[in-house]
């Protein structure tokens, strides 16, 4: 698919908010637009490593010009947790053979945080509309490409391996279903915050960090 900005589109039926005000607000225009119905992406559940998938393009997808045909995104989300509360970030390195082996040497683990997947489904998504750019945090801010929707400041990663600045690939945002009885079956990401997704093409590495109030 062309380089483009795009906003993932879930079947309301696996994820829809219930709140018509306030951030996630399920009458704004993020959540009514139409999707590719040509362009399928497998989310959630589980990929090799026992990491929790997040999106797999499993087709030719340009993301902020970096092509990421074949290649699975997944995270461990209590080493997740655990390094961001101790000011850090969760990285990655992408083997040739598809397997994601983490960089962090060591994690302490001060909280027994979930480790259960998202919810498997399969995702569409839609050109972001040019309203919709610069978009603020509030609607749907499930996206691929384009410019991140901050909580906070801009916030970007650099790669451990060659110093340089990560790509932004992609954002997804609390609330979404997972397998967790103990949290009403929602993923939160810090204090209902926001988890980016960022990548270095040239070492095939993902790096991550959340944003919450």
């Amino acid at each position: 698919m062309k380089n483009q900005s795009y906003h993932i589109v879930f079947d309301k039926e696996y994820y829809f908010p219930k709140n018509n005000f306030g951030q996630r607000n399920n009458q704004h225009p993020s959540w009514t637009l139409k999707p590719f119905e040509e362009t399928e992406l497998m989310f959630g559940g589980l990929i090799k490593n026992k990491l929790n998938r997040l999106i797999e393009f499993d087709k030719s997808f340009l993301a902020n010009g970096q092509e990421l045909k074949n290649q699975s995104f997944g995270i461990n989300f209590k080493d997740f947790f655990n390094v961001q509360i101790n000011g850090e970030n969760l990285f990655y390195r992408h083997l040739e053979n598809g397997e994601i082996e983490r960089i962090n040497k060591t994690i302490k683990i001060g909280i027994d945080y979930s480790n259960h997947p998202l919810k498997e489904t399969k995702i569409k998504v839609v050109k972001t509309p040019e309203s919709l750019l610069n978009q603020e945090w509030e609607g749907n801010c499930n996206k691929i490409g384009g410019n991140p929707i901050w909580v906070q400041k801009p916030e970007f990663l650099t790669c451990p391996s060659c110093k340089k600045e990560m790509t932004f690939i992609f954002q997804l945002d609390s609330g979404i279903p997972d397998l967790n009885a103990n949290n009403n079956y929602e993923i939160m990401f810090g204090n209902d915050g926001v988890c980016y997704t960022f990548w270095c093409n040239e070492h095939k590495i993902s790096g991550y960090l959340w944003q919450s109030t």
